[in-house]
């Protein structure tokens, strides 16, 4: 799932442009039949409720039935910016989740394995320093 193209480093000021930029960046490496309608589908999300998780954290996501199998596009940003996050800690890492709408079980799975990455304030800490993609990948692969 995820390779050195699931990194890319941001230099978004607002949220709306990170998302934006993200997705460009995975149209590059993931399954994304329809970039605007992901696009869309991600800005409607966000207006529900903010995907700024806490921590310094952000995971948009989106399920749609033209996509067939997840994906993740891992952001790091080069300033953190305002995600209006629960916790209001500027959002410095965006993790975007792409999939289909037909598999909640999979996509619970995913959520559960990068919540046992992020709580970890260790891997966090250094998710955070990372400046390389291969150094990005690196902390996703010890959890």
């Amino acid at each position: 799932m995820l390779n050195e193209k699931a990194v890319c480093f941001l230099d978004a000021s607002k949220k709306e442009a990170a998302i934006e930029a993200i997705v460009d960046k995975a149209v590059e490496n993931c399954p994304i039949s329809d970039p605007k309608g992901f696009k869309k589908a991600l800005l409607e999300r966000e207006k529900l409720i903010s995907t700024g998780i806490g921590l310094g954290i952000a995971i948009p996501h989106a399920k749609l039935d033209s996509i067939d199998k997840f994906f993740l596009q891992i952001g790091i940003l080069a300033k953190p910016i305002d995600w209006d996050a629960i916790d209001s800690i500027p959002v410095k890492v965006v993790i975007l989740i792409g999939g289909p709408s037909n598999r909640q079980t999979e996509y619970l799975q995913i959520l559960s394995r990068l919540m046992l990455l992020i709580k970890n304030k260790s891997r966090r800490e250094k998710l955070f320093a990372a400046r390389t993609a291969e150094d990005v990948l690196s902390k996703f692969r010890k959890f």
